[in-house]
């Protein structure tokens, strides 16, 4: 089979395309499930473990995210069936032409709907859903600051607010984006020179109820000092880099919240991933949540896609086909 291999820590030109065996099923954990992929995203935990960010055994394969078609199975299934489509999200090893996962990773998806509108829904759009439902709970009480809101998560994290009830400040880098914000009916985005004051002028000076924070290193400084009192800052993600250690006395001022929470905790059983994804999809359906075209690359346009994504100039969700 063909995958997208990468042999050390380095630039997006490390990714190579390679061949390798097929793999095969078998009583190992996490090896029972033989799927044959349809696409694999792209996402930046990638980028995070080609730049030794997070851990990973070289020479490998990157891609924790994708769809398939269940092809075979060494152990009876529980929840689904051969030649079910499903997704995943949290893997290994996703850009290839196929993989083997256990059951556990699996999540359902509706056989009605092209692969090419769920992808987005599945680590860009639970992880939205799951911080607008379950990190901080988004009502018409909420004011909320996300930053890189043009970005996969930040794109549907910002309407699943709006859908709660939430007054939304999204943040972001260019004035085009702004722009393309504002026409969706953002009226209160701003791009990040403009934020303090932004959230002064909404907020009175109160801060917000709750930051989205995916940026990282280049912002946090600056957006947990926006929080309100017992306001709760939400820390996703580390495009810019990771964080500094945290002296927890920081988090007196105004008895903030901090919390880092990661997506496979909230979807942890088969019911939850179920709830969350139908939930998604039925906004997707209601017109609630709307989402730019996916950006198809083949594995051979690897190097391109990284540098595209870790631009921060994506504009939404980046995917390989396996074709």
């Amino acid at each position: 089979m063909r995958a997208i291999s990468i042999s050390a820590i380095g630039s997006p030109d490390q990714l190579k395309v390679e061949e390798f065996p097929l793999p095969v099923s078998s009583n190992n954990p996490g090896e029972q499930i033989l799927i044959k992929v349809e696409m694999a995203g792209i996402n930046f935990f990638d980028i995070y473990q080609r730049r030794g960010e997070r851990p990973m055994v070289f020479p490998g394969i990157l891609g924790v995210e994708g769809i398939g078609i269940i092809l075979e199975s060494s152990t009876p299934l529980q929840n689904f069936k051969i030649g079910d489509r499903v997704g995943w999200s949290g893997a290994t090893k996703s850009y290839a032409q196929f993989l083997t996962l256990s059951e556990d990773q699996l999540i359902p998806l509706p056989a009605n709907i092209s692969a090419e509108k769920l992808l987005p829904l599945l680590l860009q759009g639970l992880t939205a859903h799951f911080l607008a439902t379950s990190s901080h709970v988004a009502s018409a009480k909420t004011t909320a600051l996300v930053t890189a809101a043009s970005g996969g998560v930040g794109s549907i994290l910002i309407q699943l607010l709006k859908r709660g009830g939430a007054r939304v400040i999204p943040v972001t880098s260019t004035k085009i984006k702004l722009e393309k914000l504002q026409s969706l009916g953002f009226e209160d985005a701003c791009t990040y020179s403009e934020m303090n004051d932004k959230v002064n002028l909404l907020t009175k000076g109160m801060g917000v109820n709750v930051v989205y924070d995916s940026v990282g290193k280049d912002t946090f400084n600056q957006t947990i000092e926006l929080v309100a009192r017992r306001g709760d800052m939400v820390l996703y993600g580390a495009a810019s880099g990771p964080v500094e250690p945290i002296n927890p006395l920081t988090l007196t001022r105004n008895s903030i919240y901090l919390s880092r929470p990661t997506l496979s905790d909230f979807i942890s059983t088969f019911n939850e991933k179920k709830e969350r994804i139908n939930d998604l999809v039925s906004a997707q359906l209601s017109g609630a949540l709307e989402l730019p075209p996916l950006q198809i690359f083949t594995f051979e346009e690897a190097a391109k896609a990284h540098r595209l994504l870790e631009s921060g100039m994506a504009g939404g969700k980046l995917a390989f086909t396996t074709a």
